[in-house]
């Protein structure tokens, strides 16, 4: 895979995010938003992480990328 980096330096191809969603993973969606959750203390759900990338003009975002001033 193709390094792809952010608008902020975030190494998109090797977030967990970015790569649940490349593989439509619901079970890797899951494992990210555990792990989240407990890292961040947030309560994030497995369908809040989905990403495509901020590089991409059109396609989803993870809520963290969407508060980005250069998306």
């Amino acid at each position: 895979m193709e390094k792809i980096i952010g608008f902020c330096g975030l190494i998109c191809s090797e977030c967990p995010a970015y790569l649940a969603t490349q593989k439509d993973d619901d079970n890797e969606r899951r494992k990210v938003a555990e792990t989240w959750s407990k890292e961040f203390n947030a309560n994030m759900k497995p369908e809040d992480i989905n990403c495509d990338g901020c590089l991409v003009t059109e396609g989803k975002l993870f809520s963290h990328c969407k508060v980005c001033e250069k998306v």
